[in-house]
C-alpha cells in the first residue's frame, strides 16, 4: 500500500478535541503522525490526547505542587490514574464511558478512543504500562539506579512508542478496524529506539527541566555519582553557562544512548519489509530528529551542543519534520 502524504485531514468529531490537547505540544511524535493516513491520524490523536490527559495531571498538576500539597493528594491522583486506567478497558471492549462525570477522560477523548482502540487488535498493554510508569511518579519512588530508570522508561516512553509502531503498520477496514500484520509485539520493535530518544530527549531539555523541582529530572542516581555532579551543580553550571562542568554527564548518558541505539536500529529495521514508501520515510524521518540531535552531542561535546542548543534543536526538527501547521 502506498499513499500520497496527507496534509492535515479533516478530523471530524470527536477528534478535533483530540487534535487540540495534541497540537497544544506539537511534538515529534505527533509532526510524525501527522503523516499518516487520515484513519491512522485519528487513532494516532486519540491515543495521544489520552495519555497527554494523564500525564499532564501528574507532571504539570501533582508534581509541581509544594510538598505538603503533594502529600495531601496524592491518594485522590493516584485514585484518578486508576479510573483513567478503567476508563482505557472500557473504550477498549467499545463499552459506554463508566465514569462520565468524574473520569479524567472527557467524553470526546473518551469517543475517540473507542472508535480506535475499541475497533483495533491492538491491546490495552500500553495504557497500562504508562500507568505504572506515572504511579511511580505520584509515589515519588527514588530512581537509584540504571535499571530503575529502564523500568520506568518501559512505560514512559517505550509503551506509547510502541502505539506509533502499531500505527505504521496498521491497516484500516471500515468494516474491521485496524489490524496489523506484525509477527512481534510493537513494544518488541519500539523499545530501545524509544529508550535512545528518550535519553537524547532528557539531555536536550535539561537546561529547561532543571530549573523546575528536582523530582522532575528523570536522571538516575547512578549517573550523577558516576559523573561526580549533583542535580544542584547540574542547576549551577546551566545557570551560569558553564557546560563545560557537563561534559562527563554527557557522554556517560550518550554511551548508554548509543548501546539502545544498535538495538533498536535493528529491530526497527525488520518493520521495513512490511511498510511502504511514505511509512518507512516517516520511521525514518523521526529517528532522524533524534539522531541528529545526539550526533551533535557526540561530534564536539555536549557542553558545545548546549552553547548553539536552540539553533540545533530548530534546524534538526524543521528539517526531518516540518511543522505541520505551517504547511
Amino acid at each position: 500500500m502506498s499513499h500520497s502524504l496527507p496534509s492535515k485531514a479533516v478530523l471530524g468529531a470527536p477528534f478535533e478535541a483530540c487534535n487540540a490537547l495534541a497540537a497544544a505540544k506539537n511534538a515529534n511524535l505527533y509532526r510524525a503522525a501527522m503523516r499518516l493516513s487520515p484513519e491512522r491520524q485519528r487513532f494516532f490523536l486519540a491515543s495521544y490526547a489520552s495519555m497527554r490527559v494523564i500525564d499532564d495531571i501528574v507532571d504539570d498538576g501533582f508534581l509541581e505542587l509544594p510538598d505538603a500539597e503533594r502529600h495531601a493528594q496524592r491518594e485522590t491522583v493516584l485514585e484518578t490514574i486508576n479510573q483513567w486506567q478503567a476508563q482505557i478497558i472500557s473504550a477498549k471492549a467499545g463499552a459506554d464511558n463508566p465514569l462520565p462525570e468524574t473520569g479524567p477522560l472527557s467524553g470526546d477523548v473518551y469517543d475517540a478512543l473507542r472508535l480506535t482502540l475499541g475497533r483495533s487488535d491492538l491491546s490495552p498493554e500500553p495504557w497500562v504500562a504508562l500507568a505504572d510508569a506515572l504511579h511511580r511518579d505520584v509515589a515519588e519512588e527514588p530512581m537509584d539506579e540504571w535499571d530503575d530508570f529502564i523500568a520506568y522508561c518501559e512505560g514512559a516512553t517505550a509503551a506509547p512508542a510502541s502505539i506509533f509502531v502499531y500505527l505504521l503498520s496498521a491497516r484500516y477496514d471500515p468494516e474491521i478496524g485496524y489490524t496489523s500484520p506484525l509477527t512481534n509485539p510493537p513494544i518488541y520493535h519500539a523499545r530501545d529506539m524509544a529508550i535512545f530518544c528518550y535519553i537524547i530527549h532528557i539531555l536536550r531539555d535539561l537546561p529547561e527541566d532543571i530549573k523546575g523541582p528536582d523530582r522532575l529530572v528523570t536522571i538516575p542516581s547512578e549517573m550523577l555519582i558516576a559523573a561526580d555532579i549533583t542535580l544542584g551543580e547540574i542547576r549551577n553550571a546551566i545557570g551560569q553557562a558553564k557546560f563545560e562542568n557537563l561534559d562527563y554527564l554527557g557522554r556517560i548518558l550518550l554511551e548508554h544512548a548509543w548501546e539502545h541505539f544498535e538495538t533498536g536500529q535493528a529491530r526497527s529495521g525488520e518493520l521495513l519489509s512490511i511498510l511502504d514508501t511514505d511509512e518507512a520515510d516517516t520511521l525514518s524521518r523521526l529517528f532522524t530528529v533524534y539522531i541528529e540531535l545526539g550526533g551533535a552531542m557526540m561530534e564536539n561535546g555536549y557542553a558545545s551542543f548546549l552553547k548553539d542548543r536552540d539553533a540545533i534543536m530548530k534546524s534538526s526538527a524543521q528539517n526531518s519534520l516540518p511543522d505541520v501547521n505551517q504547511q
